[in-house]
């Protein structure tokens, strides 16, 4: 059975600039969901990843409830 789609958004990566250096970096959702803190590759500045309004927390259930809705019906 494949993963879930909850578990394949954790997987994904997020570009995002560095707010001192402004280098282009990825990061993983699941770091995103977990507010963990990364290093710029470039400058080596400590920055914290802070969801605040709990968006990427809630997107891969939120994702995975409208793809089961829009597949409701079909498989009986």
């Amino acid at each position: 059975m494949g993963e879930s789609l909850a578990t394949q958004l954790l997987s994904a990566d997020h570009e995002m600039a560095c707010p001192n250096c402004g280098y282009l970096m990825w990061v993983r959702y699941s770091e995103i969901v977990a507010q963990t803190a990364v290093t710029c590759p470039c400058c080596y500045t400590h920055i914290w990843l802070v969801d605040q309004t709990g968006s990427a927390q809630n997107a891969g259930d939120v994702l995975q409830q409208q793809i089961t809705q829009a597949l409701k019906g079909l498989f009986r």
